[in-house]
């Protein structure tokens, strides 16, 4: 029994060592994908779909971009990126008042003459009545006017590009800049016709009521929490069929964010346990025959497996994977100090466990390429298979299965030693060990019988 326990214990114990490696990678993935901030955007495209049908996928999409890759909301690149690359500037965590308070300010920062002022500019050049450079001058003369919307389209730089170019590369950037503006208008401008449809006709003035009514709500009950005297000021301010469908849907479309996020997860989970069982060649039934053999081997990892449950930096490292990856867009994440650190400390142990395990054979460390290929004719298929599955449990599982299997051979063994005390105890027949002062029972053999041995 002990041994099958010894055997199990060392199993998990290597899981859970290859485990915090493809914990790594899959965090790894996830933040190069912004795996996060694109599942946010489809949800928040979703809402904006269900709030007007006249919403195509396409603009949808837009729009819960540019509400993602606003400042307050944050996201892990503040420069301008291109289309391909925006997903790097999406926001992972947005609230239900912040969502609304947003898409207020984006239609509030709009104003239709921007649109009527652009066509006419457009029109003047391609009449060839102004040049490229005065085209450029009267748009950021015009756009000036309204600071948000100037802001919003982070077009510095490409206005800045134009003054200093000469004739055809000018053109070519004027025709960028053009191209940006127009997309900037098209989608504000349906944005505040879809508020002014569900009645929001004047979003400017209703997100400033809002703010104050909010003000106020502070002043006269400082005891209520910051979203409920925001959630009060919309309703009390806001209250439209803009407003019922962004708070009937929202907590709904964010469940099925997290779903989707997490199923997203276990896909790069499994991708990441076969790059590293592959890597590493893994190989889980030829590891159970090793520890059902090698004494020595289930010593050590007998030995290692408490030094593992015990460790705060390990469980802090695990409890916190676990709440990013299987966390709800709500969940905090860490500052970015706390987060280097951590994955300082996690590499470090990562390395020494790693080549604990090669030390002790179970693994092949590619650092040379020719023993690693030649390593490959001691691995078998199935068992590197079954070395996948058991990787993509994750972390946390194996964790909290090494900590049980810990527990519970502490248990048996000092069951053990008790039961080897007793057998080596020395004892009279009937006697009792733990009692010796009692007096052994009479030979049940002896009475009637005689005794056998005697001689007459």
């Amino acid at each position: 029994m002990l041994k099958s326990l010894d055997v199990l214990l060392g199993l998990s114990v290597v899981m859970l060592i290859v485990s915090m490696a493809v914990t790594l990678i899959s965090q790894g993935i996830l933040n190069l994908l912004a795996s996060r901030g694109r599942n946010l955007r489809t949800g928040l495209a979703d809402l904006l779909e269900l709030l007007d049908a006249r919403f195509s996928r396409t603009e949808a999409e837009a729009i819960a971009a540019l509400t993602l890759m606003q400042r307050t909301i944050g996201g892990r690149c503040r420069c301008r990126l291109p289309e391909w690359l925006q997903f790097f500037q999406f926001g992972e965590v947005i609230h239900r008042e912040e969502f609304i308070k947003i898409l207020l300010d984006l239609a509030a920062g709009y104003n239709v003459s921007i649109k009527t002022e652009f066509e006419q500019i457009k029109a003047r050049l391609a009449n060839k009545t102004i040049n490229v450079g005065q085209a450029t001058d009267a748009l950021e003369t015009k756009l000036l006017q309204y600071p948000l919307f100037l802001k919003r389209l982070g077009i510095e730089t490409l206005l800045a590009k134009i003054k200093k170019a000469k004739a055809e590369p000018k053109k070519q950037q004027y025709h960028k800049l053009e191209k940006v503006v127009a997309d900037q208008i098209y989608l504000l401008d349906k944005l505040k016709a879809v508020l002014h449809d569900n009645g929001i006709e004047d979003p400017a003035a209703t997100l400033k009521n809002a703010r104050m009514l909010a003000l106020e709500f502070e002043k006269s009950n400082p005891e209520l929490a910051h979203d409920v005297r925001a959630s009060n000021a919309l309703l009390q301010e806001a209250t439209s069929e803009f407003l019922a469908i962004i708070c009937l849907n929202f907590d709904h479309l964010i469940d099925r964010v997290s779903v989707r996020f997490t199923a997203t997860t276990r896909v790069v989970s499994v991708v990441s346990a076969a790059l590293v069982a592959i890597v590493l060649q893994l190989d889980t039934v030829y590891l159970i025959n090793r520890l059902s053999m090698d004494e020595k081997m289930r010593a050590a990892f007998v030995e290692l497996a408490p030094k593992l449950t015990e460790d705060p930096q390990i469980k802090d490292a695990i409890q916190s994977a676990d709440a990013k990856v299987t966390g709800g867009q709500d969940a905090e994440a860490p500052a970015a100090d706390t987060v280097k650190a951590n994955e300082r400390i996690d590499l470090e142990k990562q390395k020494y466990y790693l080549n604990f395990l090669a030390e002790q054979g179970l693994i092949s460390l590619p650092v040379d390429r020719k023993n690693w290929c030649k390593h490959w004719k001691m691995v078998s298929i199935p068992g590197l298979i079954l070395s996948i599955f058991l990787l993509s449990l994750g972390g946390p599982f194996w964790y909290n299965a090494l900590s049980k299997l810990v527990q519970l051979r502490s248990g048996l063994a000092r069951k053990d030693d008790e039961q080897k005390a007793i057998r080596q105890t020395t004892q009279a027949v009937g006697g009792d060990p733990q009692n010796p002062d009692i007096p052994s029972a009479s030979n049940p053999l002896q009475g009637e019988r005689g005794d056998l041995q005697a001689q007459g």
